[in-house]
């Protein structure tokens, strides 16, 4: 019964009072055929909104995964299948591959550079300098510092950005998360840094 009592709790609280007014009238009614219409369009917009929020930030992060793709491809790196990559291995030099799996953690395209470590590549596109917090700081600086426990100096975690972000989150990703940046418009220094990580 706790269970069902927290469900309805959360539900209750999430319920919009201008969106469905009868709901909290006392006594307790059933909408009228406008206020159901009214609340079922409302709805139905939130739910594309979101939806197409969803989208453009997965095309997005495909987008940036591709020109990862590419760039590793033309220095002579191997695509190998998705694989779980642990402390014992996982990846060869010279290899990469798409979103698997990096001691419990994914990674979107992990690289074995040809110097023995691994370069441990996150995609990130934020749209505001608020949201920059979330995808830069705790999502790939979260990884980073696992990385690091896990993988020691063996681990470089990069990430590749678009977007708009807050000068002092790419400070702190760089400074205290030790995150390399590149910047998906401009992937050169990607490259140097592939080509004498030898």
């Amino acid at each position: 019964m706790d269970d069902v009592t927290g469900i309805a709790r959360v539900l209750l609280a999430s319920l919009d009072r201008i969106r469905f007014p009868w709901i909290f009238d006392i006594p307790k009614r059933k909408p009228t055929a406008h206020e159901r219409e009214i609340a079922l369009r409302w709805t139905a917009g939130l739910r594309t909104v979101q939806d197409v929020q969803t989208s453009r930030k997965m095309r997005s992060a495909a987008r940036q995964e591709k020109a990862v793709e590419l760039l590793l491809s033309a220095t002579g790196f191997s695509k190998v299948a998705p694989r779980e990559i642990t402390v014992a291995g996982g990846l060869n030099r010279g290899e990469f591959c798409r979103e698997s799996l990096v001691a419990d953690r994914k990674c979107d395209v992990p690289v074995g550079l040809r110097d023995g470590r691994f370069l441990l590549i996150e995609c990130k596109v934020s749209n505001s300098s608020t949201n920059s917090v979330k995808r830069l700081n705790r999502e790939t600086g979260g990884k980073a510092r696992g990385w690091t426990e896990v993988f020691g100096q063996r681990a470089v975690t990069a990430v590749v950005l678009a977007g708009v972000y807050k000068l002092k989150n790419l400070e702190d990703a760089q400074n205290k998360d030790h995150v390399v940046i590149f910047w998906e418009r401009e992937l050169q220094p990607l490259r140097r840094f592939l080509e004498e990580a030898t």
